[in-house]
């Protein structure tokens, strides 16, 4: 995986107490920043930070969540990819010695190589938010839990039940491997520049951190299914399977649209039809 950081350095000497960055937001990188330390304090707190905890925060902006981190005796790695607001960083924070600061984007991130567990935090781009929350899913065997700030319409999807209409491939892939809770809602005058939504805190708690089989197949096939949301299964596995795998269908799931099964029972969807079987051999496992 290609790396763009600049880093990581270890900084030393005492903790940061206070701290203001001077910086325009830039509408390219979706920066909108965190300016409400009651709504700062209230993230940092539903962390439970413990002593030597590894707490990556994802693009800090101006700090306003960094200063707290620093302050609960835990290892922050903090990754930034607008260089300005890292070289920022990184002369407020020159003497900290717990701070990781790292100059480059997220996506293209290596995760430590360590069997120690972190927790995860960020003010998150909403036009990232989808690469992101897939980049978690992807390293959930390194991640205790992940808290991101989210706008409000992105957390609804992640936490969407079969059936409703912000139901979709992300939410499949996240409940299929963790249990996704919102929290509370940040409004826009938290926020500066102010952004034309409101925004909520979601928590995600990875509990199923081995790998699926197939698994990156399985996402292809959830994009290509919910591509298809509003037609009868029996209709896209005809389209993406041929006529033939029908058969593997049961009569009461052929109607069904995708946008009405769990996630367990796509995975289990998917898992049958990926498989070289029998046409009798059919979907019974599915509800």
């Amino acid at each position: 995986m290609i790396s763009l950081q600049k880093g990581p350095r270890r900084f030393s000497g005492p903790i940061i107490k206070q701290g203001s960055i001077s910086h325009h937001a830039k509408k390219s990188l979706g920066q909108n920043f965190l300016v409400d330390g009651n709504i700062a304090r209230k993230i940092v707190d539903e962390l439970q930070i413990s002593n030597c905890e590894t707490v990556l925060e994802i693009g800090p902006g101006k700090g306003a969540l960094t200063r707290l981190l620093v302050n609960k005796n835990s290892h922050v790695i903090a990754v930034e990819k607008d260089e300005q607001l890292y070289n920022s960083l990184q002369e407020e924070f020159a003497s900290v010695l717990q701070l990781d600061l790292i100059n480059g984007d997220f996506i293209d991130y290596n995760f430590p190589f360590s069997n120690k567990m972190i927790k995860v935090v960020g003010n998150i781009p909403y036009n990232l938010t989808s690469a992101i929350v897939s980049k978690l899913v992807d390293f959930r065997s390194k991640i205790n839990f992940a808290l991101l700030m989210v706008q409000e319409e992105v957390a609804d999807r992640l936490a969407a039940q079969p059936g409703t209409k912000a139901y979709g491939a992300i939410s499949v892939r996240l409940q299929l491997t963790a249990q996704v809770k919102k929290l509370f809602a940040v409004p826009p005058t938290c926020f500066q520049p102010k952004p034309k939504v409101d925004s909520r805190i979601v928590k995600i708690v990875f509990r199923r951190r081995e790998p699926l089989a197939e698994e990156s197949k399985f996402v292809s096939f959830v994009k290509n299914a919910f591509g298809m949301r509003r037609k009868m299964l029996r209709h896209f596995v005809s389209h993406y399977y041929g006529k033939a795998a029908i058969e593997k269908l049961t009569e009461n799931l052929q109607p069904k649209r995708i946008e009405t099964l769990a996630p367990e029972d796509i995975y289990a969807l998917f898992s049958i039809l990926s498989e070289e079987s029998h046409p009798d051999e059919r979907i019974d496992r599915v509800k």
